[in-house]
């Protein structure tokens, strides 16, 4: 196998010789700080600049160096909203998204076009989550409550995953977010069953073991309290909403 610093020099020589150079990494470093502070007019003009210049060659096929070259970029932008305090499953899960993205776009421009949907929508993201930021301990309790919405959640048991007591967090909990503890997780379960029924195919009945209800009686009671439809007039309304082309 041929040596990796020689491949290197290599490389070094003929990008001279083409007057090729990367783009700076200060130029990376003032995106990236652009992004974390959530400036996203600053954040195009810098990735105007650096997409100004000529992009790295990463394969014999334009479109295919296009899209490597977009998943770095993909992968700056997570990068940086992570570091910024987005937790980084959510970082994760909007990667993916967009990687599916760029792998199936089918021309340069519309793989241009992405880069700058990509960075619009990290920033959104993590603007989102900092309308949300609390305190260490709030932020603590409400990444457990998102990570563990499917079970069936008390004030004991996260009081004591936080190691506080029950009635202290209670208070803390209200007097920092606006709610009580249950209103917050019945919010977000309410949001996350909704997910459930508008993009999966499982039926009622498997949402709403999913989300360990012991009945499918219950189950629908606690929907219809929290929005007003039972979880099939609900699902029937999302369907007929995407067959119009419309939302919820």
């Amino acid at each position: 196998m041929e040596n990796i610093y020689t491949k290197l020099e290599q490389t070094m020589a003929k990008n001279r010789y083409m007057s090729y150079i990367h783009p700076s990494y200060e130029l990376e470093r003032m995106l990236v700080q652009a992004i974390q502070t959530m400036d996203i007019n600053t954040s195009i003009d810098i990735l105007k600049q650096i997409n100004a210049l000529e992009r790295a060659s990463l394969s014999k096929k334009p479109l295919n160096s296009l899209k490597y070259s977009l998943i770095g970029s993909c992968t700056i932008f997570a990068r940086a909203v992570i570091d910024a305090g987005l937790d980084a499953e959510t970082a994760f899960i909007l990667s993916d998204y967009y990687i599916n993205f760029i792998d199936e776009a089918t021309s340069i421009k519309a793989a241009e076009k992405l880069e700058y949907d990509m960075l619009n929508d990290f920033i959104k993201v993590l603007k989102r989550h900092k309308e949300y930021y609390y305190n260490p301990l709030i932020n603590r309790v409400i990444q457990y409550i998102r990570t563990n919405i499917e079970k069936k959640l008390s004030l004991q048991e996260i009081s004591s995953y936080v190691n506080v007591h029950p009635n202290y967090l209670s208070s803390a909990f209200k007097k920092e977010v606006g709610k009580n503890l249950i209103e917050y997780i019945n919010e977000l379960k309410i949001s996350a069953i909704k997910g459930y029924m508008d993009y999966t195919n499982l039926s009622i009945s498997e949402v709403s073991y999913t989300f360990n209800f012991n009945h499918i009686t219950y189950f629908s009671r606690f929907f219809k309290k929290h929005t007003g439809l039972t979880p099939k007039e609900y699902r029937n309304q999302s369907l007929a909403s995407k067959a119009s082309g419309g939302g919820i």
